[in-house]
């Protein structure tokens, strides 16, 4: 699974000292601690990301199973106040980037602890990070400590140096087998990813003739 990160060095998060903030535009902000957390009923859900950055056949791009906590349950309890724009999520490392509120509540959208049945290893965040299917993975920050809801539209890291703020997933697929370049004859199979966010696929069509044929 691809790894992208802006940092020389990541952080080591301390998960006995480590804290989920949620402040800002809400009427009962709160913290709360790594065990607290985990016990929060959680919902799992297998969700692709990608780096806005993926070049057309590209390798970064990957999917795998999330657990974690829905952040409209975090933000429900929170009570979010009317009036509320975006939802800016904040790194250990001092990293945030945002998605406007109605992403925020949206039930897909999660603060997740696990990645593929176990606790989230250190490059993909531990001990939390946010997964939010169908925009690229600037926006699911790592080592999350801070959700800030806010009555602004904020810009992030990224977004202050030229980025998207919208960050969609565009539709995008890579033929793995055969081989580029690859020689063949009579039947053979091909094979690869295709993917478009949150949007889902309904069919993929090869041709071999130039696009004659499909």
């Amino acid at each position: 699974f691809y790894t992208v990160s802006k940092n020389g060095f990541n952080p080591a998060v301390d998960v006995t000292k480590w804290r989920l903030e949620i402040k800002g535009h809400v009427d009962k902000p709160y913290r709360l601690s790594y065990d607290e957390f985990r016990a929060l009923p959680m919902q799992s859900q297998y969700v692709t990301l990608e780096c806005i950055s993926n070049e057309i056949g590209g390798d970064l791009a990957g999917n795998a199973l999330w657990k974690g906590v829905p952040v409209k349950d975090l933000l429900e309890r929170a009570g979010v106040k009317a009036g509320a724009v975006d939802c800016v999520l904040r790194a250990a490392e001092g990293y945030s980037d945002s998605f406007p509120i109605a992403k925020a509540l949206h039930p897909d959208t999660l603060v997740a602890v696990e990645m593929n049945g176990v606790p989230l290893p250190p490059a993909h965040g531990f001990p939390a990070r946010v997964i939010g299917p169908g925009i690229f993975g600037m926006k699911q920050v790592k080592w999350l400590t801070t959700i800030e809801v806010t009555p602004y539209d904020y810009k992030g890291y990224w977004q202050q140096r030229g980025w998207s703020d919208d960050a969609r997933m565009q539709t995008h697929s890579r033929i793995d087998v055969p081989k580029t370049r690859a020689t063949v004859s009579g039947d053979a199979w091909v094979a690869g990813i295709a993917l478009a966010g949150d949007r889902g696929i309904a069919k993929v069509e090869v041709s071999t003739d130039g696009g004659k044929q499909w």
